[in-house]
């Protein structure tokens, strides 16, 4: 529900915070309703309904949800030009998928395509550009064009948040890490985007990056540990190896029989055919539980920064 919150809802939740009330128009809003009516965050101001307080629960709340990502996005958006006012349709998870497209800049620019074939790469709906303006325009913005200039073009675009001198290299299967920039900059890790059947760019890791520690951060359902497989395969050519990033949420379980999800193990093959040998004894536990009760983890679910410094803190 949160995501769909626009810029306008997002300064005023940081109001909130700040000044302790608001009186921004947002009460009809169903997050903001849910945060008021069900969650108990936010109140009323009781001689003046139209103004939104603060509850004593809001400070923890605001600081675990929003605090980092609205300032790093409003820093992003200053930084680029972009002025972020009430009146922008944008959300959060917009600006941190404008924060990826800026950190692949040079690598979008020559690899030249259509607005469909973009919007649905970097926002998942081939329509998403077209229907938001605010959005369209800030894309632009940043990558300096005024319209994107092929009809068709295949993509091989390399996502990457980088880090100078990284400590480590972390794969993500889906892009929502990348969409944080922050991670990699606290932890000291360079990361890619391998998802789906995109492994091929490992081709572009360059040696001095083979000889640090690489890690995989993925869904732990079949899919995922396929991707993985392959990886594992691939850079043994290359004399290198890939740990998987073990999930700080094991209890955040999930069927695989939900309408959103199509990965579903294979019950007919031990280890629904996966390769016993690329797991530790910790992992092939967890695998086994997550096959016989035919669930997953669900790589947006984890913590990210916890898992890097728990593997790092192993070596």
């Amino acid at each position: 529900m949160n995501k769909n919150i626009t810029w306008k809802e997002l300064k005023a939740l940081d109001d909130i915070y700040r000044l302790k009330k608001t009186r921004a128009n947002i009460q009809e809003h169903p997050y903001i309703k849910y945060l008021i009516y069900d969650f108990g965050i936010l109140d009323l101001k009781p001689d003046n309904v139209k103004i939104i307080i603060t509850t004593d629960k809001y400070e923890k709340f605001y600081e675990d949800n929003f605090k980092v990502p609205y300032n790093e996005a409003k820093a992003f958006l200053i930084e680029n030009g972009i002025k972020p006012t009430a009146k922008k349709s944008f959300t959060l998870e917009d600006v941190t998928t404008l924060m990826l497209i800026c950190e692949n800049k040079d690598e979008i620019i020559n690899n030249p395509t259509n607005i469909e074939d973009f919007s649905n790469e970097f926002f998942d709906i081939s329509k998403y550009l077209k229907e938001k303006k605010s959005v369209r325009e800030a894309v632009f913005n940043i990558l300096g064009i005024d319209q994107f200039p092929l009809d068709k073009k295949e993509n091989h675009w390399r996502l990457v948040v980088d880090n100078k001198n990284p400590k480590a290299i972390v794969l993500c299967e889906n892009k929502s890490f990348l969409k944080q920039p922050w991670i990699a900059r606290n932890t000291e890790v360079k990361m890619w985007y391998v998802g789906g059947n995109n492994i091929k760019i490992l081709d572009d890791i360059d040696e001095v990056e083979l000889s640090k520690p690489i890690y995989y951060s993925c869904d732990w359902d079949l899919a995922g540990l396929q991707i993985y497989s392959r990886i594992k395969v691939k850079l043994k050519d290359r004399n290198s190896d890939i740990l998987l990033l073990y999930p700080n949420t094991t209890h955040k379980r999930i069927s695989t029989y939900i309408n959103y999800h199509s990965s579903h193990w294979d019950l007919t093959k031990t280890l629904s055919g996966l390769r016993l040998e690329f797991f530790s004894k910790k992992e092939l536990l967890l695998i086994k539980d997550l096959i016989q009760n035919e669930e997953w983890i669900e790589e947006e679910s984890t913590d990210l920064a916890l898992m890097i410094h728990n593997s790092l803190t192993e070596i």
